[in-house]
């Protein structure tokens, strides 16, 4: 499998396929504790300011590009991934695998009737649930209660669903000589895994306005961040590229 990455907005992304990645989680399921992170624009717009999430983006096993929007910014930078693997696809496909092979996944965050939902359509994995309270990422007790619910808890797959970035702080804080598996931060991916949110269709998602589907289906929620971020990545962007500019003719 490759295992090349290239850097852009102090990123290093993963190139290759899902195949590739599932074949290298699936080596790594009862090796020390690792875990993926899912790049996307929103993320992009928090990293270049926020020190916590810098840190845990540095520890990640894999970066992988989670975004059909941030794809052709990487592409237009010379970094062409092999094929965006979104933080719901991979997810639904990790937890067929988990169904099928019989593993165990502790998962954080998502509500009772959505775990309930969840070990209905999967019923042959062995699932650990905790759902932390709103804002326990600036409580050290509460984080505490998550990190000791981890240890006590071995697992295949460590599911983080408490959105960016949180859910990326608490992945990073897993002491790697304490316990073995893979996480996977998922954000909201366990929503339409149980159908509790609906995908866009396939040519949304292939005509890369998957976007516009979760903005019209989350507009209280969704909106306010889109914009925002529209309005801060081309500034990124714009800085990124020049820089790359400057250091190729710095070379030259």
């Amino acid at each position: 499998m490759s295992s090349a990455v290239n850097q852009a907005f102090g990123i290093d992304f993963y190139l290759g396929s899902k195949d590739e990645l599932l074949t290298h989680i699936s080596g790594s399921l009862k090796k020390p504790y690792s875990y993926i992170v899912t790049p996307n624009i929103d993320h992009v717009v928090q990293f270049q300011e926020n020190e916590k999430l810098q840190k845990a983006y540095r520890l990640a096993d894999k970066r992988i590009c989670d975004s059909r929007i941030l794809a052709p910014l990487l592409k237009s930078l010379g970094i062409e991934v092999k094929e965006v693997i979104t933080g719901s696809d991979l997810t639904v496909s990790l937890l067929k695998k988990a169904n099928q092979e019989k593993l165990s996944i502790t998962l954080i965050g998502a509500a009772e009737q959505d775990v309930d939902k969840l070990k209905a359509l999967y019923p042959y994995i062995h699932l650990y649930h905790y759902n932390p309270p709103m804002g326990f990422i600036e409580k050290p007790e509460e984080v505490q209660k998550c990190l000791d619910f981890i240890y006590a808890n071995p697992s295949d797959l460590i599911f983080y669903a408490v959105g960016a970035p949180r859910q990326e702080i608490l992945a990073s804080m897993i002491d790697s000589s304490r316990r073995t598996g893979v996480g996977l931060c998922i954000g909201a991916s366990i929503l339409f895994a149980v159908g509790s949110l609906k995908r866009a269709p396939l040519w949304m998602q292939k005509a890369k306005i998957e976007w516009l589907h979760r903005m019209c289906s989350e507009p209280q929620r969704l909106i306010r961040r889109y914009v925002h971020d529209a309005v801060h990545i081309l500034p990124i962007y714009v800085k990124e590229r020049s820089g790359r500019r400057r250091s190729s003719q710095e070379v030259n």
